[in-house]
């Protein structure tokens, strides 16, 4: 399937360019990719709107260390991942995400990070960074965590804080494994408030710190959210004794 695409060096050759004030048209710059029909982007339609709606419900998520930034990438998430369904080749594609967050979603992203009169961190975008593309991250955030045996299949994706998922889940060798990922995340905030962590931030990252070493060694693939949460608890129990 072909679909469009912008490369990092293209990408931030535009942004540069429009932040100078001297704007140069996309089209010449984003190219497509794969072979065969044509991609079809309607869910772009769908989802910029709903993006709109969710900025005009958390208009306090831009500020840095807003508690409603969490609320919003919770509920961004699943906006994301209801409607960016696509085939699991493209969905690979950091030039896929990187075309999406620049040609449609840049009013979200300069406005999530604060909209700085130089604008924001072309990381955000994706370009040097490909997993903090802002599009991609939330829809990883949904995809990490999706429960498909509970009746909302995104209950999960509410819970926790925005730097658990990326310094615990997105950045770790385990984080690949949705049960682990789960398990993890239901063992970190099991509460009704679901941004109410469980272990302190010293114990948490020593814990992970355990959970990466114990992965060179442990074949999490096969094991059943409820064994994975067995070899948390267990790593656990020896991080919160030596505290």
């Amino acid at each position: 399937m072909r679909y469009p695409v912008l490369t990092s060096s293209d990408a931030s050759i535009y942004l540069q360019a429009r932040r100078s004030g001297n704007p140069i048209d996309l089209d010449r710059l984003s190219k497509t990719r794969g072979e065969g029909a044509d991609l079809s982007t309607e869910f772009v339609n769908d989802l910029i709107p709903a993006l709109a709606e969710l900025r005009r419900k958390h208009p306090d998520a831009s500020k840095k260390g807003a508690a409603s930034a969490n609320l919003f990438e919770a509920e961004a998430a699943k906006v994301i991942h209801e409607r960016v369904v696509v085939p699991p080749e493209i969905l690979a594609d950091p030039d896929f995400w990187l075309w999406m967050a620049v040609r449609h979603f840049g009013d979200t992203i300069e406005w999530r990070y604060g909209s700085p009169a130089a604008g924001t961190h072309l990381s955000n975008y994706g370009i040097g960074s490909r997993s903090e593309n802002l599009m991609f991250r939330l829809w990883l955030r949904a995809e990490l965590v999706l429960d498909e045996r509970a009746p909302d299949r995104y209950h999960l994706c509410r819970r926790g804080q925005i730097d658990f998922y990326r310094s615990h889940l997105f950045r770790q060798g385990y984080a690949n494994v949705r049960n682990f990922a789960r398990a993890l995340l239901r063992f970190q905030y099991p509460n009704d408030d679901v941004t109410s962590p469980y272990l302190k931030v010293d114990q948490i990252r020593e814990l992970v710190k355990r959970l990466r070493r114990l992965r060179a060694n442990l074949f999490l693939e096969i094991l059943e959210e409820e064994e994975c949460r067995e070899v948390i608890d267990g790593e656990a129990e020896t991080v919160v004794i030596s505290a």
